[in-house]
């Protein structure tokens, strides 16, 4: 049955980019206290990891404002550059506290880099904590490429953020497939011309089966089956 799998999938695709946030890595509590230490600063109550999980997913500065937003503080926007600096500036300094990676990932990770297939991901996290945390759960290798959002001029759900990651690692884009969690990775996967695969536990407010992606997992270890099913149709 995994043969099976197998031979299906490395004949349909030779790409796979993943999201981070929500998709691979539950990095809500970490995110939420450096988050909070910015916002105590300016006198204002923490928030919660789930108020995070619902911030997170269009970068740091939006991030912010959302988080300023739930207290009443509408920022200009050098306002909420300066705090999105104070924010990098927490966050980096302990990216991996308390982050981990979801059940099944790294065996995911593990089988797809045995099949030869190019593994990368594309993040609306700086590429900077992002890559701290990647090598830190000795995901990076095998997962070899990385896009955030500094990386280039764009970011998703601009799908140029992923054709430019795909093409710096030498990828196809039409053999290439996108797992994340949101509508912004269903978005920039569409306009890419690549299908998208979602995790129901991810960062979103929209149930990812609302969300248009081609397959919807329950668990990490059902992306290669749902990855198959894609490749059979």
């Amino acid at each position: 049955m995994q043969a099976s799998a197998d031979a299906l999938i490395t004949t349909r695709f030779d790409t796979v980019i993943y999201d981070l946030d929500g998709t691979l890595i539950d990095s809500a509590r970490d995110m939420q206290l450096a988050v909070s230490r910015v916002l105590a600063g300016h006198g204002l109550p923490p928030v919660s990891e789930d108020d995070v999980r619902v911030f997170m997913g269009q970068g740091s500065k939006v991030t912010m404002a959302k988080a300023f937003a739930s207290h009443g503080k509408m920022l200009d926007d050098a306002a909420l550059s300066a705090v999105t600096r104070e924010f990098v500036r927490y966050y980096e300094a302990d990216p991996v506290g308390h982050t981990v990676a979801f059940d099944g990932v790294a065996e995911v990770v593990a089988r797809f880099d045995r099949l030869g297939l190019k593994q990368g991901v594309c993040t609306n996290k700086f590429e900077t904590p992002s890559r701290m945390i990647l090598e830190h759960l000795k995901l990076m290798p095998p997962i070899a490429g990385l896009a955030g959002a500094d990386t280039f001029p764009v970011r998703k759900p601009d799908p140029r953020h992923i054709l430019m990651l795909i093409e710096r690692m030498g990828g196809d884009p039409g053999r290439a497939v996108m797992i994340g969690d949101s509508i912004h990775d269903v978005e920039a996967a569409h306009g890419a011309g690549l299908p998208a695969v979602l995790v129901s536990w991810g960062y979103t407010v929209r149930p990812a089966s609302e969300l248009g992606a081609e397959a919807v997992i329950e668990r990490f270890d059902a992306l290669p089956e749902a990855m198959s099913r894609i490749a059979a149709r």
